[in-house]
């Protein structure tokens, strides 16, 4: 049987022609789905690049193949893609037998009308909610609100009458968007660390660090650091930037890092000036997946995601498994990965330093998060999880009209 796929990831097709991703999902990440199904076709926006790519970051291989949509950026790009989108939606749904939709997002919602129309039963990935990823701060547009409610509706529609549906948090977004009662339900992360965690030499020089700190007044200022795109403000970096100006102000001792890009970089980059940061923050750019992101981890004295929106984020998971403390904001999945001492109300500059100052100044607290943050992306290891996500590709497969089957 042969599964389509569809999500809103951006890949690139290079010189050799085939297909390459930033990290997950490479094809570690969709070969998963050949424990169950014989064929993988991947819905997604892909570019042409002339760059040549490492066999590590490459998603297509055996029984795994993609069906490219334009890559359109923006929703009024969208609109003049929307022909040619709407095209190759048909004919790759032709060409499946099941379907997982990884939503909210336009390929979801495209490929989601398509199979209303044929009358198809479907599969849902819930990843994320558009009421928070519409919310406040997000979107620098008068159409904002407009989208919120209608892409919340859209999504509401979809879970209620997907045959099975997949959240990646166990409460929020199934509360949230509900299926329905004869469907097959089930809740686990994509995150998954066959790699990453930190040896116990690295989780002992974090410890030493700390001890260190605390016995010799260490006065060297501290390592605050964040992951996450720029290509939207869901990541709020602006909030992290607003909440590092009151920590200056307050006399903390710190420096900054930003990884990520995206086309608000360069706003944040003139914010960052603007606030008198420039001498204590730097933006990084994107780091290669692996060992460069492991070891900027390694740096980090504290990790802060303070966004406005979130499934269950995959660089606060990596940030645990290197034994980060870490502070999130009290959105989508964090909640579950953190506790509420932990947490900060979205868009709350001021909470957000009065957080990051007294975490830092607490060297047994740190300490304590350290330990627990890695015991708790233990939670993470693939043998735990593989185990349910084969029973919820066998639901999508048991579920499903194979071609030419009406």
């Amino acid at each position: 049987m042969r599964v389509l796929v569809a999500l809103e990831n951006h890949f690139e097709r290079g010189p050799n022609n085939h297909i390459y991703a930033d990290g997950p999902p490479n094809y570690a990440f969709w070969s998963r789905y050949l424990d169950v199904f014989e064929e993988v076709i991947v819905l997604a926006r892909v570019r042409d690049t002339a760059v040549a790519r490492g066999e590590q970051e490459r998603s297509d291989g055996p029984g795994v193949s993609f069906a490219a949509l334009p890559d359109y950026r923006g929703p009024w790009h969208y609109l003049r893609c929307l022909p040619a989108l709407q095209r190759c939606v048909r004919d790759t749904v032709s060409a499946a037998d099941a379907y997982i939709l990884r939503v909210p997002g336009l390929v979801g919602r495209l490929v989601w009308f398509e199979l209303r129309r044929r009358r198809k039963p479907y599969a849902l990935d819930v990843i994320g909610d558009p009421w928070e990823a519409f919310g406040k701060g997000t979107w620098r547009s008068i159409f904002r609100p407009v989208f919120q409610q209608v892409a919340s509706h859209n999504l509401r529609a979809m879970c209620r009458d997907a045959t099975a549906a997949r959240y990646v948090t166990r409460r929020v977004l199934p509360q949230r968007y509900p299926a329905a009662p004869a469907a097959f339900v089930t809740s686990f992360s994509d995150v998954e660390l066959q790699k990453g965690f930190a040896a116990p030499d690295a989780l002992a020089a974090r410890s030493e660090r700390i001890r260190a700190r605390e016995n010799m007044g260490d006065l060297r200022p501290r390592h605050i650091g964040f992951i996450g795109s720029f290509a939207q403000l869901y990541k709020a970096p602006d909030v992290l930037l607003e909440a590092l100006a009151e920590c200056a102000r307050r006399g903390l001792a710190f420096e900054a890092s930003f990884v990520g890009d995206g086309r608000f970089r360069r706003d944040m980059e003139t914010l960052s000036r603007r606030l008198g940061l420039e001498c204590r923050v730097r933006f990084l750019g994107v780091l290669p997946y692996g060992k460069a992101v492991q070891e900027f981890l390694d740096s980090v004295d504290l990790f802060v995601m303070p966004s406005r929106t979130e499934g269950l984020p995959r660089a606060m998971v990596e940030a645990m498994a290197r034994g980060c403390p870490c502070i999130g904001s009290a959105v989508g999945g964090i909640p579950e990965l953190l506790r509420e001492e932990d947490l900060v109300a979205p868009n709350d500059p001021q909470a957000l330093a009065e957080k990051i100052a007294a975490i830092l100044g607490d060297p047994q607290r740190l300490q304590e998060l350290s330990r627990r943050n890695f015991e708790k992306a233990q939670e993470f290891r693939s043998e735990i999880l593989d185990e349910g996500r084969r029973e919820f590709y066998r639901a999508v497969r048991d579920r499903a009209t194979p071609r030419g089957v009406r």
